[in-house]
């Protein structure tokens, strides 16, 4: 006896092609989560790794005695915000002053094909202070070229101005001499040139092997202070990325108009006293810590009906954004703001309570006594971080932020 087999008919085909598609459909939607969780894990795991990396080379270059003090030069601890005018920083104790960026060198000076200053960190603006007192090593230093955190002043004596870091000019164990300065006592003032050049601040360092060379996966930056008589540094973890996510050979570029050319690019300072925005203080919102689901909230504009792009000064706004206040705290957004239709911004954890001690917030002083008393807590009023993009377009991801003692 013959049977005849039935086939599957053309809808019963198509009706179990359709079923397959959804089970790849839904299968594949894992694959981008799973590499966007891969790459933040790296991230968690690699950012410390590379910001103790930046600290071995920045302790192998420098020595905490070679950093001075405002008073030296009898300047006032400036704060230079991206967009607006310097303010005059609230007074310490004597001798430490505020988070400061180091200069920057955008233009290539040496000869020396092996060597290339373009986007190197001048840690004392050695060039830039040698060029106005008329020394020879920045002599034909291309000023539009430059960028410093003290972009001028005038000290005690015409002799001294500070135009970057104060450092130590009385400190016997550097052998610059500052331009333009005949001194000879037995301990002659001395400027540090001390140079962190970009390919130092990649990780890992450009190599050649079987004629390829490994592109830097990540990329650091520092600011320095000098807070209760010593001094730190932030360390500030970012990759650059193509538009497919790949890493990519990058030179810090110099700021834009908008944010101030003259000034260190990386990191960006912000002022929060600027309306809409406000200081950040502890309590959350209302100030009052016992009103615990507004704590770790900031005040950010109110979201619009109508999204737009935040701006690249405001991106601290942005989830993961790695931050640190004029307090020495780091901060890091869980909640944040891509458009300015999103919000609120909430931080991984609430603003702390700060110790009213005068290394944080000054001592005020009554009229006719000498007796002082702590000034009160203004507040987180200025903020530093890694900006999503810088002025050629390059897209920034900030990865990690310490702080952490030279």
């Amino acid at each position: 006896m013959i049977f005849s087999r039935r086939a599957f008919s053309l809808v019963e085909l198509l009706l179990a092609v359709f079923i397959l598609g959804i089970g790849i459909i839904g299968i594949s939607a894992l694959f981008p989560a799973g590499i966007a969780q891969q790459r933040q894990a790296n991230d968690d795991i690699m950012g410390p790794i590379v910001a103790d990396n930046a600290m071995a080379i920045l302790r192998m270059k420098l020595k905490p005695e070679w950093f001075g003090t405002m008073e030296e030069f009898g300047s006032a601890d400036l704060i230079f915000p991206n967009v607006s005018a310097p303010v005059t920083h609230h007074s310490t104790v004597p001798g430490d002053w505020e988070w400061k960026r180091p200069g920057f060198l955008f233009k290539k000076m040496s000869t020396d094909v092996n060597i290339d200053e373009r986007g190197a960190i001048d840690i004392f603006s050695a060039y830039y202070t040698s060029n106005q007192l008329g020394g020879v090593m920045g002599s034909t230093l291309d000023l539009s070229k430059i960028a410093t955190e003290n972009i001028g002043g005038t000290g005690a004596s015409p002799t001294s101005p500070l135009f970057g870091i104060p450092y130590n000019f009385n400190n016997p164990t550097l052998d610059f001499p500052i331009p333009g300065i005949v001194d000879n006592s037995p301990t002659p003032k001395q400027l540090p040139k001390v140079l962190i050049f970009q390919s130092e601040r990649a990780y890992p360092n450009n190599y050649s092997g079987a004629g390829k060379i490994k592109r830097p996966a990540f990329y650091w930056d520092c600011m320095f202070r000098r807070f209760a008589g010593r001094i730190q540094v932030a360390i500030f973890v970012y990759r650059v990325v193509d538009g497919g996510g790949e890493p990519r050979d990058y030179i810090v570029s110099q700021g834009s108009s908008a944010l101030g050319t003259s000034l260190p690019p990386l990191p960006l300072l912000f002022d929060l006293s600027i309306a809409p925005f406000a200081p950040w203080k502890f309590g959350g919102l209302d100030g009052l810590p016992l009103t615990i689901l507004d704590n770790a909230k900031v005040l950010n504009p109110t979201p619009t009906t109508t999204p737009g792009n935040i701006p690249v000064e405001q991106s601290w706004e942005f989830p993961g954004q790695w931050i640190l206040d004029e307090y020495n705290t780091v901060h890091r957004v869980l909640t944040g703001r891509r458009t300015s239709k999103d919000g609120p911004v909430i931080l991984n954890r609430p603003v702390p309570a700060h110790p009213p001690l005068a290394e944080l917030f000054g001592v005020t002083y009554t009229a006719g006594t000498t007796l002082g008393a702590v000034a009160a807590d203004p507040g987180d009023r200025f903020i530093w971080f890694v900006p999503v993009t810088d002025p050629k377009g390059f897209t920034l991801v900030p990865v990690y932020a310490s702080v952490q003692e030279l």
